[in-house]
């Protein structure tokens, strides 16, 4: 058992790297004496709630500053974030992620690799024309109604559950492009070739394919059922390797000049493609280059199955993080607001897995199978009003406030009972309904 305590204690101490000026626009910004300096709005934009500029504002006076009775305006603010650089967020969040993979090297493995998952979302984005202007949303017409929204996609370590990377663009962004950016992006940041990225049927691309192989990674995508059918012919029970001719059509598919050329020199790729029988009886089919020796079928099977992990993320994400919840129209505050909250879910995360090793909580009844798990939503909640107390100043304070955090973490629980075989039958929201029960909000 991993304790990060001591890791997220030596990670707030190098905060101040982030308050630079790399992440500033222009020479003159943050250069004159106002009621906040540019550390100050660092530390705004991390802790706010999700109210309004008015009452963040007060509450960063009063919890951050020290300053009482006092405040300042909301378009003042609007106007100095908008001098900083949403990359200032993504990098302390990559920060944290590679120092943390990088200081526990062994860390969240199954047989040697990271298990990851890929995928994507939408995200609704304020409701203007700035925002319809600056993501490429066309106005709405007479025949269409245009909602607002941008693409997410993030790549998880299924063990773990970290983000590791992650992007908001917009939504006519394919899924394929986002993908391929991020494996560029962790090729950068970690030894990929130990890296094993699931992926569902919305991924099926010989290109992405063809760029894992060619960076030494490996790669597990389900397939559709018309996928590769006239290949699969030739395949002799439920596990074998099928050859893709690259003809022009599919080279043409492949937008890096030097892997079209790569490809064409070696005319066919190779794929394993693996049938596997679900508990409903019906069959899927899984491609990846990961050998027999590696990987058996049923291992694979099981390996797809963690793919859920990121829809369970992205859920967090939206319904406790409550990261759609933007403070401003423009995209340099939506990308801000959005890296941000990728920081605060991985700070939970490892507060959480911290939490987990201290349960000492049993089931009354020996009989029931029951886990007892720490309640993300609390965690979330507890960070947003400690976290004033981790940016400052004070090392005493910052160490008394984090175990207080995982203290609690370990303390409010819920539970999951292992006994249960029948699942609940997923039901549709009521969307006539103005008032659910459930939406009480940690923040």
């Amino acid at each position: 058992m991993i304790n990060f305590e001591r890791f997220i204690l030596n990670f707030f101490a190098t905060f101040e790297l982030f308050v630079s000026r790399k992440y500033v626009f222009g020479d003159k910004a943050f250069t004159r004496v106002r009621k906040m300096s540019q550390k100050n709005y660092t530390k705004y934009i991390l802790t706010q709630f999700g109210c309004n500029g008015y009452t963040e504002s007060i509450r960063f006076f009063t919890k951050s500053l020290n300053r009482k009775f006092e405040t300042i305006t909301s378009q003042a603010i609007g106007k100095q974030r908008m001098f900083l650089k949403p990359e200032l967020y993504k990098d302390l969040t990559d920060s944290f992620i590679d120092k943390l993979y990088g200081e526990y090297k062994g860390f969240s493995k199954f047989k040697g690799y990271v298990v990851c998952a890929c995928d994507g979302s939408i995200f609704s984005l304020p409701i203007t024309k700035t925002t319809r202007k600056e993501f490429d949303v066309p106005d709405d017409s007479i025949f269409e109604v245009h909602r607002v929204r941008s693409r997410v996609s993030c790549i998880m370590d299924v063990n773990s559950k970290f983000i590791l990377t992650s992007k908001i663009v917009e939504r006519s962004v394919d899924e394929i492009t986002l993908a391929l950016d991020h494996l560029k992006e962790l090729n950068k940041r970690f030894n990929i070739r130990k890296f094993i990225t699931i992926y569902d049927r919305g991924y099926v691309s010989l290109e992405l394919m063809l760029n894992t192989e060619e960076i030494g990674s490996k790669y597990l995508i389900r397939l559709k059922k018309n996928s590769f059918i006239n290949q699969r012919k030739y395949i002799c029970g439920d596990d074998g390797i099928i050859r893709v001719n690259w003809i022009n059509s599919r080279l043409n598919g492949i937008r890096d000049e030097k892997l079209r050329k790569k490809a064409k020199e070696n005319k066919f790729l190779e794929i394993r493609i693996v049938k596997v029988k679900l508990k409903t009886g019906e069959i899927e089919l899984l491609a990846t280059n990961l050998t027999k020796e590696e990987f058996t079928t049923e291992e694979l099977k099981e390996l797809y199955n963690q793919r859920w992990e990121i829809e369970t993320g992205f859920k967090k994400l939206k319904s406790l993080v409550r990261i759609e919840e933007f403070t401003g129209n423009r995209r340099i505050i939506i990308e801000q607001d959005f890296y941000a909250h990728i920081f605060i879910y991985n700070l939970a995360n490892a507060i959480k897995n911290d939490g987990q090793n201290k349960i000492t909580r049993k089931p009354r009844n020996k009989e029931d199978q029951i886990i007892y798990q720490p309640n993300f939503s609390k965690i979330v909640g507890n960070i947003y009003l400690y976290f004033p107390d981790l940016l400052g100043e004070n090392s005493s304070k910052k160490r008394i406030t984090l175990e207080f955090l995982i203290n609690q973490a370990s303390k409010e629980l819920v539970q999951k009972n292992m006994n249960k075989t029948k699942c609940d039958i997923r039901k549709e929201p009521d969307i006539t309904n103005k008032h659910p029960g459930n939406t009480r909000r940690s923040h």
